[in-house]
């Protein structure tokens, strides 16, 4: 009897890829997904990478590094991760230990599907490491998830695993259920997704079943199930190597040598390492070596038995070196080598006592022939005895698990026929429901019928009065066009009174440069016609700007005309507007001193504000007396520009800002300009009175005035 590892269909698969490019992932998630893929990659090992698990084991500690404390999934796939790095490697402790921790993460973050996965790998784990209570534990938090779900994967996944746990047990019949539920569901897509997980799961599911019906002395139901699992052989070297070692047990279970030859020398034509799947050529190799022994062709058996025993030497796996050293001990002891036989099957049997009594059981057996064989009768006669109490304890124990298996059987097709039963009452209640519904909205439909017949008599009644409201409505949006009208006109009047008011000053001086180079050109030597140019094209630039402002303050009066907010610094607006004013203040004789720092930044539109600038500044220069000297200044919201004046009050100014009757006859259109735009960009223009007969004007970008 040959034991092999139980290989878990644990987490999601996907296609082969190399290690990831993390730093080109910019988002958590993306990272997290693909160290995923990164992981299952080597856990399918479709690359036929050496040391894969050890790779994996690093790669889920990596994944265990990068998750965050808060996302339970990627953790618990990473956990899972590292568990089966541990499991492949037998270090059966260390895989518990992590694949709790999976656990503990899925239910945390209530992840109904990791937490089956969890319990499917556990299983197996807990019963490998002779923990009953935790087995147990770990099955009916399973069952209770598959008596109760409706997804489809979680059903094939929770099958198998109970399929499994009820095979450790030898519970056959039960086992055999859950394997065949689990691989009739898979069989539904298997053909056509292309998933590959889907197709490995696939495979191997069917090799568990072929290994139940090996031990139930059903070869050719082995065969047969191996046969629909051979199509799907090249999704991994795992399960093609598998499947062929499959194959050789079953051929040599039914005494067909010469096809189990023939899988065997497929198994060892691709395998390239043999270390990487050194459990498949071993079982196969003692297998074939078994049957020889078994049919006394003990010089053919001994080819095979010496590379089986070489192989399991090399990998230092304890099970492996077990199953070579028991076949070993019985070749030995049939061959008449008792000394050799006595030695392998010591070595074995702590291994065997551990495993399973069967198991036990032969070494015993053997062991009393070989001691026989050597002539020790008495130490024959003890183990003969062991051998004895233990196949009786064994037999006994058949005979319990299958009453306890036929109960179970029983009891699991009672309770799914009263699920099932359940369903259809479910199913009944819904369609009375649903029945129910009916009733209720036909009653509905009636009454919200005479409901709106009554409506309809009320809208009759209404009707008069809705025409009405439309009309008055429509007198409504006249009156408001008429007032647009008006507001249009206003700002029409109001525009030409500004333009005759502010173009006439600068349109009359660049006339009266032009008529001067035209009249007496002799007046002009070089240097004063290159002033005299130089004034000219400075007018001319000012009554563009003066047009430019006049054009942007027309377009603020319109509706759909709104201003750009950003962040502006105001020292260079500043600086800009005290440059183009720059010849008008030289001819005034007046200084500028400006004390805006450049990390005075307000959010604004920066051409509503350059206006407001510059009106103020003009206001200013045709205000100022005394020592004339304009100073600007900052300070948290507000931006001040202050001039020595005994013409202007502050009060009359103030005024001026709120007055909207257009008189192109009367000064401050501008600082009407200035305050309209001051309004659109959110801000408070206003004037007040400093000690000394100083006049400042304050632009606040604060809600209350200062």
């Amino acid at each position: 009897m040959i034991v092999t590892l139980i290989v878990a269909a644990a987490v999601p698969l996907h296609a082969w890829a190399q290690e990831p490019d993390l730093s080109k992932i910019p988002a958590y998630d993306g990272k997290i997904n693909a160290w995923v893929d990164y992981c299952e990659s080597l856990r399918i090992n479709s690359g036929n990478l050496k040391n894969n698990f050890v790779l994996l084991l690093q790669a889920a500690t990596k994944g265990l590094q990068m998750a965050k404390p808060d996302d339970a999934a990627g953790r618990a796939k990473f956990f899972m991760y590292a568990g089966l790095g541990n499991y492949y490697q037998i270090k059966f402790d260390s895989a518990q230990y992590f694949f709790y921790q999976s656990l503990h993460e899925a239910q945390k973050g209530h992840l109904t599907g990791l937490v089956s996965r969890a319990c499917v790998v556990l299983i197996p784990v807990n019963f490998q490491l002779q923990q009953p209570d935790k087995v147990e534990e770990c099955k009916n938090i399973l069952q209770s998830i598959v008596d109760t779900t409706h997804n489809h994967d979680i059903l094939e996944n929770g099958d198998y695993a109970l399929g499994n746990y009820y095979q450790l047990k030898s519970y056959y019949s039960t086992a055999q259920d859950y394997f065949i539920k689990s691989i009739q569901l898979r069989e539904k897509e298997v053909d056509t997704i292309s998933d590959l997980k889907k197709k490995f799961d696939y495979a191997i599911q069917c090799d568990l079943l072929s290994k139940l019906y090996l031990n139930t002395q059903m070869a050719d139901k082995s065969l047969g199930v191996l046969r629909k699992a051979e199509r799907f052989a090249a999704v991994s070297p795992n399960v093609g190597n598998r499947l062929l070692s499959s194959f050789v047990e079953a051929f040599t279970t039914l005494g067909n040598i010469d096809s189990a030859l023939y899988y065997d020398r497929q198994l060892e034509e691709h395998v390239g390492n043999p270390m990487l799947f050194s459990s498949e050529i071993v079982s196969s190799d003692l297998n074939i070596a078994i049957y020889y022994v078994d049919h006394k062709a003990y010089q053919n058996a001994l080819p095979y038995l010496t590379k089986g025993d070489t192989l399991a030497t090399r990998t230092q796996t304890p099970l492996l070196m077990f199953q070579a050293q028991m076949v070993k001990g019985r070749w030995l002891e049939e061959t008449g080598k008792f000394d050799q036989a006595i030695a392998s099957l010591t070595q074995a049997m702590p291994v065997a006592k551990q495993l399973s009594k069967e198991l036990y059981g032969n070494v015993l057996k053997y062991m009393a022939l070989a001691q026989k064989g050597k002539g020790n009768a008495a130490v024959a006669l003890q183990y003969y005895e062991q051998y004895v109490e233990t196949a009786d304890s064994l037999n006994k124990e058949k005979i319990s698990r299958t009453f306890a298996d036929l109960e179970t059987h029983y009891q699991t097709n009672e309770k799914e026929q009263r699920i099932a039963s359940l369903d259809k009452e479910n199913r009944l209640n819904v369609l009375e429901l649903e029945n129910a519904s009916r009733t209720r909205l036909l009653l509905v439909l009636g009454l919200a019928a005479l409901g709106i017949i009554s409506l309809l008599l009320y809208f009759i009644y209404r009707n008069k009065e809705k025409l009405n409201r439309v009309l008055g409505e429509r007198n409504d949006k006249l009156d408001e066009l008429n007032r647009d009208l008006a507001q249009a006109n206003e700002t029409k009047a109001r525009l030409f009174g500004i333009i005759s008011h502010d173009l006439r000053s600068p349109v009359g001086k660049i006339v009266s440069l032009l008529q001067l180079q035209k009249e007496r050109p002799d007046l002009l030597n070089e240097e004063a016609r290159q002033k005299h140019d130089d004034r000219l094209k400075k007018a001319s630039e000012n009554v563009l700007e003066t047009m430019e402002d006049l054009l942007l303050w027309s377009k603020s009066q319109m509706q759909n005309f709104t201003p750009e907010f950003r962040p502006v610094k105001i020292a260079d607006i500043v600086q800009k507007e005290i440059d183009l004013l720059k010849e008008q203040l030289e001819e005034q004789s007046i200084r500028i001193d400006c004390r805006v720092p450049g990390s005075f930044i307000q959010d604004t539109d920066e051409n509503f504000l350059a206006v407001i600038i510059r009106n103020l500044l003009q206001n200013a220069a045709k205000y100022s007396d005394g020592n004339k000297l304009i100073t600007i200044t900052s300070s948290a919201q507000k931006l001040t520009i202050t001039n020595p004046s005994s013409k202007a009050a502050a009060e009359s100014l103030n005024r001026r800002l709120d007055n909207t009757k257009v008189d192109s006859s009367a000064s401050g259109l501008g600082l009407q300009i200035a305050a309209d735009l001051a309004t659109r960009i959110h801000t408070r223009l206003f004037f007040r009175e400093d000690p000394g007969s100083d006049l400042t004007a304050v632009l606040s970008w604060d809600s209350a005035p200062a």
